[in-house]
């Protein structure tokens, strides 16, 4: 009973830990500017390096 007791929260834990660990987008229609923002900080930065103007051939 004890061990069961055990691996149930331990998998409850874990589930938690996945779930908050992962943020999402928000809703582009609900609020556009936190959409926007949340585009730009996670873009690759092979992009950024590519969209800086410093940036010569």
């Amino acid at each position: 009973m004890k061990l069961t007791r055990t691996n149930l929260w331990l998998a409850a834990a874990a589930a938690m830990f996945l779930t908050a660990s992962c943020t999402q987008a928000p809703d582009a229609e609900k609020d556009p500017n936190a959409d926007a923002a949340y585009k730009r900080a996670h873009r690759a930065e092979g992009y950024r390096e590519a969209q800086r103007s410093n940036v010569t051939r």
